[in-house]
Protein backbone atom coordinates (compact mmCIF):
# COMPACT_ATOMS: atom_id res chain seq x y z
CA UNK A 1 0.00 0.00 0.00
CA UNK A 2 1.38 3.55 -1.13
CA UNK A 3 1.82 6.22 2.04
CA UNK A 4 3.90 9.12 1.64
CA UNK A 5 7.01 8.91 3.01
CA UNK A 6 6.98 11.61 5.63
CA UNK A 7 4.04 9.80 7.48
CA UNK A 8 5.86 6.38 7.08
CA UNK A 9 8.56 8.12 9.00
CA UNK A 10 6.43 9.82 11.66
CA UNK A 11 5.12 6.28 12.40
CA UNK A 12 8.48 4.75 12.64
CA UNK A 13 9.27 7.63 15.16
CA UNK A 14 6.15 6.74 17.32
CA UNK A 15 6.96 2.80 17.13
CA UNK A 16 10.81 3.90 18.46
CA UNK A 17 9.13 5.66 21.23
CA UNK A 18 6.45 3.53 22.38
CA UNK A 19 6.77 -0.04 20.57
CA UNK A 20 3.35 -2.38 20.64
CA UNK A 21 3.65 -5.92 22.29
CA UNK A 22 4.22 -8.88 19.75
CA UNK A 23 2.98 -11.23 21.99
CA UNK A 24 -0.72 -10.44 23.23
CA UNK A 25 -2.44 -12.85 20.39
CA UNK A 26 -1.21 -15.91 18.83
CA UNK A 27 1.01 -15.05 15.40
CA UNK A 28 -1.31 -14.51 12.57
CA UNK A 29 -0.39 -14.26 8.93
CA UNK A 30 -0.79 -11.43 6.96
CA UNK A 31 0.90 -12.61 3.78
CA UNK A 32 -0.22 -11.17 0.92
CA UNK A 33 -2.00 -7.90 2.55
CA UNK A 34 0.57 -5.89 0.64
CA UNK A 35 -0.81 -6.50 -2.59
CA UNK A 36 -3.51 -4.52 -4.09
CA UNK A 37 -4.65 -7.24 -6.57
CA UNK A 38 -8.74 -6.84 -6.42
CA UNK A 39 -10.96 -4.10 -7.07
CA UNK A 40 -13.84 -3.52 -4.55
CA UNK A 41 -16.88 -1.42 -5.90
CA UNK A 42 -19.26 0.89 -3.03
CA UNK A 43 -21.53 3.21 -4.03
CA UNK A 44 -21.92 5.92 -1.45
CA UNK A 45 -24.49 8.50 -0.27
CA UNK A 46 -23.17 12.23 -1.43
CA UNK A 47 -22.52 12.75 2.11
CA UNK A 48 -20.11 10.08 2.33
CA UNK A 49 -18.16 11.01 -0.50
CA UNK A 50 -17.35 14.64 0.76
CA UNK A 51 -16.39 13.23 4.44
CA UNK A 52 -14.32 10.58 3.29
CA UNK A 53 -12.61 13.17 0.98
CA UNK A 54 -12.24 16.10 3.46
CA UNK A 55 -11.00 13.41 6.05
CA UNK A 56 -8.17 12.03 3.22
CA UNK A 57 -6.90 15.48 2.66
CA UNK A 58 -6.52 16.19 6.64
CA UNK A 59 -4.35 12.89 6.68
CA UNK A 60 -2.74 13.19 3.52
CA UNK A 61 -3.84 10.18 3.05
CA UNK A 62 -5.48 8.42 -0.46
CA UNK A 63 -9.32 7.15 -0.69
CA UNK A 64 -7.50 3.65 -0.76
CA UNK A 65 -5.06 3.50 1.57
CA UNK A 66 -7.65 5.30 4.23
CA UNK A 67 -10.32 2.74 3.41
CA UNK A 68 -7.81 -0.59 3.23
CA UNK A 69 -6.63 0.82 6.83
CA UNK A 70 -10.48 1.05 8.00
CA UNK A 71 -11.18 -2.60 6.85
CA UNK A 72 -7.91 -4.06 7.88
CA UNK A 73 -8.64 -2.38 11.27
CA UNK A 74 -12.04 -3.77 11.26
CA UNK A 75 -10.95 -7.42 10.52
CA UNK A 76 -7.82 -7.41 12.35
CA UNK A 77 -7.95 -5.01 15.12
CA UNK A 78 -6.03 -1.60 15.17
CA UNK A 79 -3.67 -3.25 17.47
CA UNK A 80 -2.57 -5.58 14.60
CA UNK A 81 -2.61 -2.85 11.66
CA UNK A 82 -0.26 -0.13 14.11
CA UNK A 83 2.21 -3.74 14.20
CA UNK A 84 2.23 -3.76 10.73
CA UNK A 85 3.31 -0.13 10.33
CA UNK A 86 5.40 -0.55 12.83
CA UNK A 87 7.74 -3.53 11.94
CA UNK A 88 6.52 -3.04 8.00
CA UNK A 89 4.56 -6.03 7.58
CA UNK A 90 1.22 -6.96 6.27
CA UNK A 91 -0.04 -3.95 4.69
CA UNK A 92 3.09 -2.53 4.83
CA UNK A 93 5.48 -5.00 3.75
CA UNK A 94 7.03 -3.25 0.30
CA UNK A 95 8.89 -6.83 -0.66
CA UNK A 96 6.58 -9.39 0.93
CA UNK A 97 5.28 -12.05 -1.13
CA UNK A 98 1.52 -13.97 -0.18
CA UNK A 99 3.18 -17.01 1.83
CA UNK A 100 1.54 -19.28 4.26
CA UNK A 101 5.06 -21.37 4.82
CA UNK A 102 6.67 -19.12 7.90
CA UNK A 103 5.14 -21.51 10.41
CA UNK A 104 2.01 -18.52 11.38
CA UNK A 105 -1.53 -19.72 11.35
CA UNK A 106 -3.78 -18.32 8.48
CA UNK A 107 -6.41 -16.97 11.06
CA UNK A 108 -9.01 -15.66 8.95
CA UNK A 109 -11.36 -12.59 10.04
CA UNK A 110 -13.86 -14.16 11.76
CA UNK A 111 -14.08 -16.59 14.53
CA UNK A 112 -16.98 -19.33 13.31
CA UNK A 113 -19.48 -18.29 16.07
CA UNK A 114 -19.84 -14.98 14.72
CA UNK A 115 -23.53 -14.08 14.35
CA UNK A 116 -24.79 -13.36 10.80
CA UNK A 117 -26.40 -10.16 11.69
CA UNK A 118 -25.06 -7.22 10.04
CA UNK A 119 -23.08 -4.96 12.24
CA UNK A 120 -23.10 -1.44 11.05
CA UNK A 121 -26.27 -0.27 10.25
CA UNK A 122 -26.55 1.49 7.04
CA UNK A 123 -27.46 5.16 7.85
CA UNK A 124 -30.29 6.79 5.58
CA UNK A 125 -28.07 9.61 3.98
CA UNK A 126 -29.93 9.43 0.43
CA UNK A 127 -28.76 7.89 -2.51
CA UNK A 128 -26.32 5.99 -2.76
CA UNK A 129 -24.98 8.18 -6.01
CA UNK A 130 -21.47 8.06 -5.92
CA UNK A 131 -19.20 4.94 -7.25
CA UNK A 132 -16.15 4.48 -5.75
CA UNK A 133 -13.69 1.91 -7.07
CA UNK A 134 -10.62 1.00 -4.72
CA UNK A 135 -8.22 -1.87 -5.16
CA UNK A 136 -7.09 -3.66 -1.96
CA UNK A 137 -5.51 -6.93 -1.02
CA UNK A 138 -7.61 -9.97 -2.57
CA UNK A 139 -7.15 -11.52 0.46
CA UNK A 140 -8.44 -8.87 2.44
CA UNK A 141 -11.77 -8.49 0.17
CA UNK A 142 -11.99 -12.14 0.61
CA UNK A 143 -12.40 -11.47 4.66
CA UNK A 144 -14.81 -8.94 4.04
CA UNK A 145 -16.88 -11.04 1.66
CA UNK A 146 -17.01 -13.45 4.36
CA UNK A 147 -18.45 -11.08 6.82
CA UNK A 148 -20.92 -10.11 4.32
CA UNK A 149 -21.98 -13.66 3.73
CA UNK A 150 -22.49 -14.29 8.00
CA UNK A 151 -24.28 -11.21 7.53
CA UNK A 152 -26.45 -12.13 4.61
CA UNK A 153 -25.98 -9.14 2.38
CA UNK A 154 -23.78 -7.79 -0.41
CA UNK A 155 -20.25 -7.04 -0.06
CA UNK A 156 -20.72 -3.36 -1.34
CA UNK A 157 -23.76 -2.69 0.95
CA UNK A 158 -21.60 -4.48 4.27
CA UNK A 159 -18.87 -1.89 3.37
CA UNK A 160 -21.01 0.93 2.53
CA UNK A 161 -22.56 -0.03 5.97
CA UNK A 162 -19.02 0.21 7.40
CA UNK A 163 -18.15 3.30 5.98
CA UNK A 164 -20.95 5.39 6.90
CA UNK A 165 -21.02 4.05 10.64
CA UNK A 166 -17.06 4.65 10.45
CA UNK A 167 -17.66 8.68 9.09
CA UNK A 168 -21.30 9.39 11.40
CA UNK A 169 -21.87 6.60 13.83
CA UNK A 170 -24.53 4.01 13.54
CA UNK A 171 -27.19 6.90 14.56
CA UNK A 172 -27.28 8.92 11.83
CA UNK A 173 -29.55 9.17 9.23
CA UNK A 174 -33.27 10.73 8.12
CA UNK A 175 -35.24 7.51 8.76
CA UNK A 176 -33.79 7.41 12.26
CA UNK A 177 -33.84 11.17 12.93
CA UNK A 178 -37.73 10.82 12.20
CA UNK A 179 -38.20 7.87 14.11
CA UNK A 180 -36.23 9.22 17.19
CA UNK A 181 -38.77 12.59 16.85
CA UNK A 182 -42.01 10.15 16.35
CA UNK A 183 -40.69 8.45 19.72
CA UNK A 184 -40.89 12.31 21.72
Amino acid sequence: MRVAREIMAQWGQAAEQSPLSDNLIPARNYGGLNLQDDQLRIWLPDPARVALIEICNRLSLSLTAYLTELFATYLYGIHEVMRMRDQQSGLYDPTELPSFADGAEDHHAVAEDDSADLDEPVPELGKNIFALKIFVPARLKQDLQYRADKANVPLGRFARAMICAHLFGRDVGPQYLMQSASQL
